[in-house]
């Protein structure tokens, strides 16, 4: 009972978590789309707006220097200019001292002067809230001095003379125009209109556009008119709030609409479909015919629907499945019984006492097998043939699991007794290469290394049925790999010739022997161990090692190379050290 109160307060909570989070999505992606909007249409809207400005106030600029064309300008403006021109820049300070605009007394009451301000006055009249002015431009200096303003009073600061500094980026445009843009070609603007906008703490935003009358030395004569962008940043604010607000009531609305809808198109069937989950889930008798997922009413024609036609034909199948279960486990524990006793078989016919032969002190012997599955096909051995003689095998079924373990068993049995009867290792596999051929209907094979040990003389003779090649690990640690004559597999054909190859141990020399499985080792980078690592982790153990210490100094060694890495292939190894015929060397641990 305590479990499904739990799965339904489970269940609540991931219904309310789904509508809540179709409610944020679908405002976000609303809200989202919404402003991506508003920022392209406001950033549209500037552009718009602003080269409006510009294109009408450059208008006027030409208008106003097509009237004031008509009057003495150039006079005054040679005037000013000349009494600028001598005046020591010292003398000039910031262009509005009263001793620096004394200097141009009598210019303001001059027939010049007031002739161009009556007409910039009358155009300016007619044409609102535009301030017209003309200008020398000093790009030298980056100046602009002030020859006549409309707006000009007596306690003007533009009076005649005065000048202020302006960036060179702000007088270039005015003076060259500026560079013509996609908007001036839409408009037939065909040359670079001359206008600026400009936001300085005095005078506020504004766009002021310019036209060239003519040229006094360094000095450009402009006509210019100002227009303040007053009036359009207010209205883009307005347009900024409205839009803002009217976003935010459409976010509010598609999210309510599109959260019930996805209510009644997802989270209604989600619902049905996990309150089944929950109940089947809790039904300990799923094969007595209790359904749970098909009287569900789910008609949303998507892949609802289909997850519920999957589910309702899941729990049939489920109840089928559960009637064979029973049956089937108790085969497969059967399976699993009679796996384990075989490999308990299998472990009981391989030699695991060590030493073998604690009575014998002329030399030491080690050997281990680790199968990659429950059973293995690799094997070992180990008999006294006479009291001067030691057979020594190790070999490697092909195969896995329990045929190779049969195989392993057959072939053990049959070398064991062979050997008996020669000392020959060639002779012995030439035999039982011959006994297994006969019956072998399902074309098995077995690698052999098989090596008899004189033991008053060290001599060693071996013979391979293509197995790997043994290492000699010298009595001062030095390890060599043994290049014997290999025959063709055991059980591959029939009547097959192998070879004895004669290995001469010295006191305190190894030899040591192994399966593929060491060098195939497979790490998780997918990567061989290799003969050469297993060399140099037999090259890295003391002089002297004992079988098992070199045993392990292999095994360490795969041990860190694979890491995590899954065996695949049985692991066996067999390591035989001479003492010499009456010497006596360490033991193993």
């Amino acid at each position: 009972m305590a479990k499904d109160k739990r799965n339904n307060n489970k269940l609540s909570d991931v219904r309310r978590s789904l509508g809540t989070k179709t409610f944020v999505i679908t405002m976000a992606l609303t809200m989202g789309i919404g402003v991506t909007v508003l920022i392209f249409g406001f950033l549209l809207y500037v552009l718009g707006v602003t080269h409006e400005y510009m294109v009408n106030t450059w208008n006027q600029a030409n208008a106003e220097a097509a009237v004031i064309s008509q009057t003495h300008y150039q006079r005054l403006c040679n005037r000013v200019m000349t009494i600028y021109d001598s005046i020591p820049d010292e003398e000039k300070g910031d262009g509005t001292s009263e001793e620096y605009i004394d200097e141009y007394e009598g210019i303001r009451e001059s027939y010049e002067f007031q002739s161009v301000l009556k007409a910039m006055k009358s155009l300016q009249n007619r044409n609102g809230p535009l301030n017209a002015f003309m200008v020398a431009i000093d790009l030298k200096n980056n100046r602009m001095i002030y020859i006549v303003d409309a707006d000009q009073k007596e306690d003007s600061t533009c009076k005649p003379g005065t000048w202020d500094e302006y960036p060179t980026e702000e007088l270039e445009p005015l003076v060259y125009g500026r560079k013509r843009t996609f908007l001036d070609r839409q408009q037939g603007v065909k040359s670079g209109i001359q206008a600026v906008f400009t936001n300085r703490p005095e005078y506020g935003l504004r766009c002021t556009a310019a036209s060239t009358m003519y040229s006094i030395g360094d000095y450009t004569i402009l006509v210019c008119v100002d227009e303040k962008l007053k009036p359009m940043v207010e209205a883009s604010k307005l347009f900024l709030v409205e839009y803002i607000a009217l976003l935010i009531v459409v976010t509010l609305l598609a999210s309510y609409i599109g959260m019930r809808r996805m209510k009644a198109a997802l989270v209604d069937p989600i619902d049905k479909l996990a309150t089944a989950a929950v109940e089947y889930g809790d039904d300990e008798n799923k094969k007595d015919g209790v359904r749970h997922f098909a009287d569900l009413d789910i008609h949303t024609g998507d892949e609802i629907e289909r997850l519920a036609v999957t589910l309702r034909d899941m729990e049939t199948d489920v109840a089928d499945y559960m009637n064979d279960l029973t049956t089937a486990t108790a085969e497969k524990e059967r399976l699993v019984t009679e796996l384990a006793l075989a490999a308990k078989i299998q472990m009981s016919v391989l030699p695991v006492v060590f030493p073998p032969f604690p009575d014998r002190t002329e030399f030491d012997l080690y050997a281990s097998m680790e199968p990659a599955k429950g059973v293995g096909g690799d094997f070992y051995d180990m008999l006294m043939i006479d009291d001067d003689h030691l057979a020594v095998e190790i070999a490697d079924v092909s195969g896995k699991g329990v045929p190779a373990a049969l195989f392993m068993m057959i072939s053990k049995i049959m070398l064991s007794d062979t050997i008996r009867d020669s000392l020959s290792p060639a002779e012995v596999l030439e035999e039982v290469n011959n006994r297994i051929c006969e019956k072998n209907e399902e074309e098995m094979f077995v690698t052999v290394w098989l090596g008899i040990l004189e033991i008053s003389t060290g001599r060693l003779t071996t013979a391979s049925a293509g197995h790997e090649y043994p290492v000699l690990v010298h009595a001062d640690g030095r390890a060599e790999v043994i290049h014997d004559k290999h025959g063709f597999v055991i059980g591959g054909m029939e009547g097959m010739k192998y070879k004895d190859h004669v290995i001469q141990l010295e006191k305190g020399d190894s030899i040591f022997e192994y399966t593929d499985g060491v060098t195939e080792a497979t790490s998780a980078a997918d990567e061989l161990y290799g003969m050469d690592r297993m060399v140099s982790a037999l090259n890295s153990a003391d002089a002297g090692s004992t079988p098992w210490e070199l045993m392990k100094s292999v095994r360490d060694d795969i041990d860190e190379f694979i890491g995590d890495a899954e065996q695949f292939d049985d692991l066996t190894m067999l390591c035989l050290r001479y003492n010499g015929a009456n010497g006596k060397g360490k033991k193993n641990k």
